[in-house]
Parts: structure tokens; sequence; C-alpha cells
């Protein structure tokens, strides 16, 4: 059985993260617990007594509206996390090498990792399509340190059902950037015009996705704001992931 939409074959399908294969919420009680944690590492590391809860106020806090800024100005050029990071500890007069750094910033992501769900009817979705002979991928803007997202995916139960991943934090580049979706296509071994894209958000995930020659797939599943555009400007729309695999005539 091919799979085919808009009157072309579909050899791959490439997913948004957020929204579309996983829910969250903040962690509030597991930041707190990662704060104090790092609080207590930068102790040990000489750094003078300083509460979890400023931590968690001026750094957490503050590099999350930075990541939310550079989403809200339509930026295609991806924060630089780690920066963004150090320089809200060096506002606190705490000065990170490299090592340090990227050890405080894997203990706060692994926090967050509480606050993911795989969204129902995912992993069944998934499987369907691999079934069908579809090569599967993520392509997500997330700033975050790279190798704390790939292992939400491991203990999520995601990771072996696709076949390549790719952040917006590793390219440097967000969509709807060309360059994200080509480094996608590329990790995926897959044509643009033989893909389909799948999101919550039209002008990131649908305008994106058309603009790099794939066919683009509106998911309006989890209530989300797709963002100005129109709708019917997607290729299709899903009120439920679950119902692609017969969209793409493999049900």
């Amino acid at each position: 059985m091919i799979a085919r939409l808009a009157g072309r074959e579909v050899r791959a399908v490439l997913f948004d993260y957020g929204l579309t294969l996983v829910t969250f919420e903040r962690p509030a009680a597991a930041l707190h617990r990662a704060y104090t944690d790092i609080a207590a590492l930068l102790a040990g590391r000489g750094a003078e007594s300083i509460d979890a809860e400023l931590l968690l106020d001026r750094v957490h806090d503050v590099v999350e509206e930075a990541v939310r800024g550079n989403e809200r100005s339509g930026s295609l050029a991806e924060v630089d996390i780690a920066g963004t990071h150090r320089d809200a500890y060096a506002a606190l007069g705490l000065r990170l090498d490299d090592e340090t750094l990227d050890e405080v910033q894997r203990i706060e992501q692994d926090a967050w990792a509480e606050g993911m769900r795989v969204a129902p009817g995912v992993v069944p979705t998934l499987e369907s399509l691999r079934r069908g002979g579809l090569r599967l991928g993520l392509c997500s803007n997330a700033a975050w340190r790279p190798a704390s997202l790939q292992r939400q995916l491991e203990r999520l139960g995601l990771d072996h059902l696709l076949d390549a991943v790719v952040f917006s934090s590793a390219v440097g580049w967000r969509k709807p950037s060309r360059r994200i979706f080509a480094a996608a296509l590329s990790a995926l071994g897959t044509a643009a015009e033989a893909t389909v894209m799948v999101g919550d958000r039209l002008r990131e995930d649908v305008l994106g996705a058309q603009a790099a020659g794939m066919l683009g797939v509106l998911l309006l599943e989890h209530g989300g704001d797709a963002g100005p555009g129109d709708p019917h400007s997607a290729n299709a729309t899903l009120v439920r992931l679950a119902d692609l695999p017969a969209l793409l005539g493999l049900g």
C-alpha cells in the first residue's frame, strides 16, 4: 500500500514535538528540587551560598522569558541557550566554567522532563505509519540543551520510533527557516516532495514546510494557538493525530 496525500506519494513524515507528539506543563516541584541541587553544586564549587528560589527566579525564569521573547519576535535564528544561561548566572555574580554550565543546564532540563507527557494515541499512530513503510522524523523549535531534549525522547519511549531528530537548538535556526527543514530532510534521507510535516502551528509547521517543498498538515488536537494565517492553506487538517494513517491511505 502506497501512502498518498494531495495527489503525491508520501515516503516520510516529520512531526513537531510540543503539542503534537507531547504535551507539557511546568513541573514546579521538580524545578524547585533541581535548583536546590544546583545551589548545592555551586556552593560545593566555591560559590557563596545562594537561595534556590532566587536562582529559579533569576536564572530559569529569565532564560525562559528570553526564549519566549525570541519566539514572539519571529526571529528565525535560535537563542544561544548556553550563552543565555551563562549571562543569567553572571548577572548574579556567578562565573561558570563550561563544564559547570553544562551540568546545571542538564539538571534543570532533567527536571523539565517530569512535566512532559506523550500525547494519547501517539505511539500506536507512529507504529502504524512505520508498518506502512514510512520513515519518521522530528523537526522541532526547541531552544534547550540538545542532549537533554534527546534524553527526554528516550525517557518518553519515542526515540526508537523516530528515524531522525532535529532540534532548532542543534541547528541554530527555527522553523519556518528552510535551513532547519533542510537539516531534517537530510537526516531523514528523504526528498521534500515525498515528505509531510505535521504540527500545530501554521507559520512554522504548515507554511514553512510548504515553502520548503513539503506538504503541511495542521493538527488541532491539543487546542494550541495555530498562529496567524489561513487554516485552509494546510494540505489537510487533523482533529486527532490518530487519524493520520487513514489520511495517508494507510488506515
